[in-house]
C-alpha cells in the first residue's frame, strides 16, 4: 500500500495571476513573478502598455512594442530557475509516495538524489548492490523538503528533460545538453559549461559586493555620522543565498 506524503516542507509557490503553481515563472522588471502564459494573457487582455498586475510598473519597454510578437517578448524576460526548481520539487514530494523502481504500488520510504526517484526499502538494497548506483545519495522522504531538493536537484535540458544540462547558452539564456549544442546552438555566440558560467557569475557578484561595501562606507563618511549598520557582505553567505535553489548552478559555487 502506497503511503501519502508525510510532509511538503512548505506551501507551493503560487502565481499571483492564476493562483496556481508557477509554470515557467518570468521575472518582471519590477522583480515580481508571474507565469509566462499569464503575462502574455494579461498583456493581451489589458494591452501591451499595461504594467505589472501587482504594482503596474512597466513590463515591456516602449521601444520593443510592436517590433516582435508578444509571446517572443515575454519569452525574452528572464526565467526564475530557483522558483521553477522549488515548484518541481514540491510536486515530486507531494501526493502518494510510491516506489518508482519496482512498480508494485509499494510504499516508498526514501528518495535517490541522483536518479530523482522515490524508492522502497527493498529496492534500496538493490540500489546499493549495483556498481553504477551504490554511491548514490539516498535520503529519508520524511526528512526531505522541497527547498533542499531544489537546491541539490540536478539541472535538466530545456528541450530534452530526460538528459542533464551541461552547457549554458548565453544567446538563448538556456541550460542545454550535449545533444542540443551541435543541432541548435553551434552558431550561438557564447556557449559555456555550467561550471565556467557559475565561476564567472561568482566573480561578478563578489566585485559588486565590494563596490556596495565601499559605497556604503563612503556615504557614511560623507554625511559625517557613524551608521548603525554598514553594508558588509560575506561573499560566501551572499553567493549561497543568490544561487540557492538554482538548478545547475548551486553545486558549482
Amino acid at each position: 500500500m502506497a503511503a501519502a506524503s508525510a510532509t511538503s516542507g512548505s506551501e507551493l509557490p503560487e502565481c499571483p495571476v492564476c493562483h496556481d503553481g508557477y509554470k515557467e515563472p518570468k521575472i518582471l522588471p519590477c522583480t515580481h513573478l508571474a507565469c509566462k502564459q499569464c503575462v502574455v494573457s494579461w498583456l493581451q487582455k489589458a494591452g501591451v502598455k499595461e504594467g505589472c498586475p501587482l504594482c503596474r510598473a512597466p513590463i515591456l519597454p516602449s521601444t520593443s512594442r510592436g517590433k516582435r510578437d508578444l509571446d517572443t517578448l515575454v519569452n525574452d524576460l528572464p526565467t526564475d530557475l530557483a522558483t521553477m526548481a522549488l515548484v518541481d520539487s514540491h510536486k515530486i514530494l507531494s501526493g502518494q509516495h510510491v516506489c518508482m523502481i519496482c512498480n508494485n504500488n509499494v510504499a516508498a520510504t526514501s528518495f535517490c538524489l541522483q536518479c530523482d526517484v522515490k524508492i522502497c526499502k527493498a529496492c534500496i538494497m538493490g540500489h546499493k548492490n549495483i556498481p553504477a548506483t551504490r554511491n548514490h545519495v539516498i535520503e529519508d522522504l520524511n526528512k526531505l523538503n522541497p527547498q533542499r531538493l531544489a537546491q541539490i536537484n540536478r539541472a535538466t535540458c530545456n528541450v530534452h528533460d530526460d538528459r542533464p544540462a551541461e552547457l549554458y547558452c548565453s544567446t538563448h539564456q538556456k541550460l542545454i545538453c550535449m545533444l542540443c549544442f551541435p543541432t541548435n546552438h553551434r552558431s550561438c555566440a557564447e556557449v559555456k559549461t555550467i561550471a565556467d558560467v557559475a565561476t564567472e557569475k561568482r566573480r561578478e557578484l563578489e566585485q559588486q559586493a565590494l563596490r556596495l561595501r565601499d559605497r556604503a562606507t563612503a556615504l557614511a563618511t560623507e554625511v559625517g555620522v557613524k551608521p548603525l549598520m554598514l553594508i558588509f557582505f560575506s561573499s560566501s553567505s551572499l553567493l549561497d543565498s543568490v544561487f540557492f535553489g538554482v538548478p545547475g548552478f548551486s553545486g558549482y559555487v
